[in-house]
Formats: C-alpha cells, sequence, structure tokens
C-alpha cells in the first residue's frame, strides 16, 4: 500500500540542493520544491503508474512539489489508452499550480484518438489556467494536423494569463515546423493579441528547428501587425 514515508524515502534520496536552487527561480509554485530532477521523476513515476495502489496516491494529500510532478507523471502513463480515469486527470488539474508540472505531465501523453482530442478541445477552451493550458500543450503534442481546429482553440482562448500567453505562442513556435499554413494565419491575425506575437517572435528565433531566413521572414510578418 502507498504511504508517505515511502514517497519521502525516495525524495531524501534523490534530493539535488543545487537543482533545487536553479529549479526555485523558475517556478512560483506554493508547494515546498525539494529538488529532484525530472528524469529521476520520471522513471519513478513510471513504476508507480504499474502499481495496483497507484489511485492510493493519484488522490492522496499533495505535500511537496514532486509529489504533484509525480501524479502528472503516472497519470501520462496511465491514460495513454482507454477512457477510464479522466475523472483522476481533471482533478489533478486543480491541483497544478506550475508551468513545469503541466508541460511535463501534458507532454508525455501521447494519444491521437477521437475521445483525447474533444476532451483537449474542451479544456483549451477552460477559464482554469492550467486546465486551458494543458489543452492548449496537448494539442500542439498531437494534433498540429488539425487545422480548424487549432484556428478556434486560438481565436477562442478565455483564460487570461502569462501561461496562457505563453502557451499560444509556444504552439505558434511548433506551427511553424508542423503546420507552417495556420502559423502564418496566426501571427498575421489581429485576433491573436500583440503580446503573444512578440512571445511567438522571440521563442522562433530560440528554435533550432526553423532556419534563419524563416526567422527572419516570420518576424516581419508579425512586424506588420503588432
Amino acid at each position: 500500500m502507498y504511504t508517505k514515508e515511502e514517497l519521502q524515502s525516495f525524495i531524501e534520496e534523490n534530493s539535488d540542493e543545487e537543482y533545487r536552487k536553479f529549479h526555485s527561480r523558475l517556478t512560483r509554485s506554493k508547494y515546498f520544491l525539494n529538488g529532484v530532477r525530472v528524469p529521476v521523476l520520471r522513471a519513478y513515476g513510471k513504476t508507480l503508474a504499474k502499481r495496483d495502489d497507484v489511485t492510493d496516491f493519484l488522490q492522496s494529500k499533495s505535500e511537496c512539489y514532486e509529489a504533484v510532478m509525480l501524479k502528472g507523471i503516472a497519470l501520462s502513463y496511465i491514460l495513454k489508452k482507454g477512457e477510464d480515469n479522466f475523472d483522476l486527470l481533471e482533478d489533478f488539474l486543480l491541483e497544478i499550480d506550475d508551468w513545469a508540472v503541466c508541460d511535463v505531465s501534458c507532454g508525455g501523453l501521447k494519444r491521437k484518438d477521437p475521445f483525447y482530442f474533444n476532451k483537449c478541445i474542451s479544456y483549451a477552451k477552460s477559464q482554469h489556467i492550467w486546465t486551458a493550458r494543458w489543452g492548449i500543450v496537448a494539442f500542439m503534442t498531437n494534433f498540429c494536423d488539425r487545422t480548424e481546429e487549432l484556428r478556434q482553440i486560438a481565436y477562442n482562448i478565455v483564460a487570461k494569463d502569462y501561461y496562457i500567453d505563453m502557451a499560444l505562442a509556444w504552439l505558434i513556435q511548433v506551427l511553424c515546423v508542423k503546420n507552417r499554413e495556420v502559423a502564418e494565419e496566426l501571427l498575421a491575425s489581429e485576433k491573436i493579441s500583440d503580446t503573444v506575437k512578440k512571445m511567438a517572435v522571440r521563442k522562433i528565433k530560440d528554435s533550432f528547428r526553423i532556419s534563419e531566413q524563416d526567422k527572419k521572414y516570420f518576424a516581419v510578418l508579425t512586424l506588420k501587425t503588432v
């Protein structure tokens, strides 16, 4: 049976003080950060996902940042098939208060089926910041070929927050590689805020997958509408 003592023992054995100091500058999470690196958490989360008592862990109170991250990682393995347990994901979304927890968890859930597709559309339209970010990141991870739905999501985001703007900017950057037509449309559209466009241009400039010529093209395209 899952116990708090088991989790605490894992954290004590794997905490890295230098990493804790580094990552504490990147998060505003209310949860205490111990400093366990993501690859270590991912390996342990995969193990937790296979256990019969994983639901006990997922429904337990999160006492630290690593516990929340582990829940998301475990769920990303559990939910790769089937329609069961999405109530557990939706409870988990309300626990998230950090971009890294959202992105690591969501990025690990690879599935392109209609059920998850419809879930992600619903999530992206949520007023809850981290639910909406999950939907946007999930679309970026799994559904960059769904052109019409990408437009709908980008033009109809409800949640207003820096982390939502940044998620949309990140989506546009990825679309520059995976669905150029939509990327160009979004960067030229008056429906996309100047803030998001500027964020997107910065992320485009940082990308190793976009040529220097295209970086200049997308920057000029954006400047015409900002």
